[in-house]
């Protein structure tokens, strides 16, 4: 009876061992397909790996994008202007190998405005991350996250490749030629400009003794709609003005001041109806093209096309 009982269970079980092995060796094989598949992926974008900054000849040209839709947007948009203590670290993941290393999304008028769009960089908090939502910049280009603020800074890191790096650390390993800094949203309500600026000006001279060539556009930050009650625009542009002293103090060719907030502001001072994606802090599609386009207008009125050029 025995050997009849052992003789029944060993066929399963021999069955069991088989069906075990192989699945194991399925796997083994996915793991190595997933693994060649990210080395190859990782190796298209030399911004995201390579200190050397992306152009549009190196450019890999990839069909997968972040299709991102208003309402994904309104809902990623928390309010960006909430104080908060907490004194881990926050990680924005800033790049994704799988991703194009060129925009998604073409805009302005300006004849120079490609080469500007494919060398812009970005650093900022989650109205930054409204360029990359919308395919204005590919993830490679940007290095901000929600909340991000230059009081909270030392709090965030920032994905690039394989690394978590704080922003200064995260501008070097990506060495852009162009870098846009759009902060202050989540300063603004602490209601102390001097303060804000400057820590922001540390940064700048950090980042400009790494890299030294770099070419940093300070933009101001962006109006509420006249039914935002997070924070006062007039709060908003005291920190604007305060931006601007900063950057005639820097008093470098190589860092300038973008007034965006004059570019998307009604006649009341207030963000434009129809630009905001709901909360009337956060930007939709039609606000950022008519920044970017002002933007691309600016840049032809100063020498970085020249400087793009030549680097």
């Amino acid at each position: 009876m025995i050997k009849t009982i052992l003789g029944r269970i060993r066929i399963p079980v021999i069955l069991l061992l088989v069906i075990l092995s192989l699945a194991a060796a399925a796997l083994t094989i996915a793991s190595a397909k997933k693994s060649s598949h990210e080395a190859a992926a990782a190796n298209s974008c030399k911004a995201a790996l390579n200190a050397e900054p992306v152009t549009a000849e190196t450019a890999a040209v990839s069909a997968s994008t972040e299709a991102a839709t208003t309402s994904s947007v309104r809902t990623a948009a928390t309010s960006t202007a909430s104080v908060s203590t907490a004194s881990e670290t926050t990680t924005s993941v800033t790049t994704a190998a799988e991703d194009v290393c060129k925009p998604q999304r073409y805009v302005g008028t300006s004849s120079n405005s490609a080469l500007y769009q494919e060398n812009l960089f970005t650093a900022g908090d989650s109205i930054t991350l409204g360029l990359r939502y919308y395919g204005f910049i590919p993830r490679e280009h940007s290095i901000a996250g929600d909340s991000v603020s230059m009081w909270n800074l030392s709090h965030f890191s920032f994905t690039v490749g394989s690394e978590e790096l704080g922003l200064v650390d995260a501008v070097e390993r990506l060495h852009p030629k162009m870098l846009y800094m759009w902060l202050g949203m989540n300063d603004v309500n602490l209601n102390m400009p001097q303060k804000f600026v400057k820590k922001y000006s540390e940064v700048i001279d950090e980042i400009r003794e790494r890299i030294p060539d770099i070419i940093i556009i300070v933009a101001a930050v962006t109006p509420v709609g006249s039914g935002c009650k997070v924070v006062k625009n007039t709060i908003i542009r005291d920190y604007n003005a305060a931006l601007m002293e900063m950057v005639k103090r820097i008093d470098s060719p190589s860092v300038l001041f973008f007034d965006d907030y004059s570019v998307i502001c009604d006649d009341d001072l207030c963000l434009t109806n129809g630009y905001s994606s709901g909360d009337g802090m956060h930007l939709y599609i039609p606000c950022y093209t008519d920044i970017l386009t002002a933007l691309f207008d600016y840049l032809d009125t100063t020498d970085v096309k020249t400087k793009l050029e030549t680097k």
